[in-house]
């Protein structure tokens, strides 16, 4: 009789996973990272279409996946969205908040418009989402919620101060989310990711961007799957004892002088 081998802690297989703002950039290659461990994923943005796209290109590599649109900002798609995961899947195993709005402009722009949606999005969105995925999760014994946040939470950015401010708040949502749902075996962390290959990179100019690069010790921009094998390893039983952790994804920028 031939030995059995361990599964991998990374594996993933039989889990439902949501993924908000997976139709590009830092969500899409969290979603494929996540899928490739074996999980069923949800692809969701506020567009039906891309969600359908992203789903179908990653259905066509084998990986299992589904879109579904949900404006995270609405309470009325979130409310759309777990109904509808309750009748599709009858569960789900890892919440991963990722979309995002990110305005860019000085605190003296701000205007209460922009302000009401950007927290509408980024907290309320976030921490809606994160109720209804531990309900669930406390029913079904437990689960996984990583909040993406980011290093300008540490180190506020001059354009991006609500931005920033809303992913500070983040960090506290998480360690209270953990503290209140560890019992139910719900772990909540948070991914602070530095500056990325995505959209909100192309904010920054050439020589901005090289600025960052250079203070960083690894002095590169990181690659977006790179935040997908962060999340896995938190929602995979490698990181069963972590929780309420804030895992810094940066490529050590945060630790140069600033």
């Amino acid at each position: 009789m031939s030995a059995t081998a361990n599964p991998s802690p990374f594996d993933l297989t039989g889990k439902v996973a949501l993924v908000t703002g997976s139709t590009m950039g830092l969500g899409e290659a969290t979603a494929r990272v996540l899928a490739a461990q074996g999980a069923h994923v949800i692809v969701s943005s506020r567009k039906a279409e891309a969600c359908a796209e992203v789903a179908s290109a990653m259905s066509a590599r084998g990986l299992k996946a589904d879109g579904k649109a949900c404006h995270i900002g609405r309470m009325e798609d979130i409310a759309e969205m777990y109904r509808w995961i309750d009748e599709r899947f009858g569960r789900i195993d890892i919440l991963v908040n990722n979309a995002v709005l990110s305005p860019w402009r000085s605190i003296e722009d701000t205007d209460v418009g922009i302000f009401t949606k950007a927290v509408e999005v980024d907290l309320r969105g976030y921490w809606y989402m994160s109720v209804e995925a531990a309900k669930r999760m406390k029913a079904q014994g437990g689960g996984s919620i990583v909040n993406i946040a980011s290093v300008a939470a540490l180190h506020p950015d001059r354009m991006l101060g609500l931005y920033s401010t809303l992913k500070t708040a983040l960090i506290g949502m998480s360690r209270s989310f953990a503290l209140e749902f560890g019992k139910d075996q719900v772990r909540v962390n948070t991914v602070l990711p530095g500056l990325f290959q995505t959209q909100l990179a192309d904010a920054y100019d050439e020589e901005a961007k090289k600025r960052i690069t250079d203070k960083a010790a690894l002095g590169r921009l990181g690659r977006v799957e790179e935040i997908g094998y962060a999340v896995a390893y938190l929602s995979s039983a490698a990181g069963a004892y972590v929780t309420g952790a804030s895992l810094v994804v940066d490529g050590g920028l945060s630790i140069a002088s600033m």
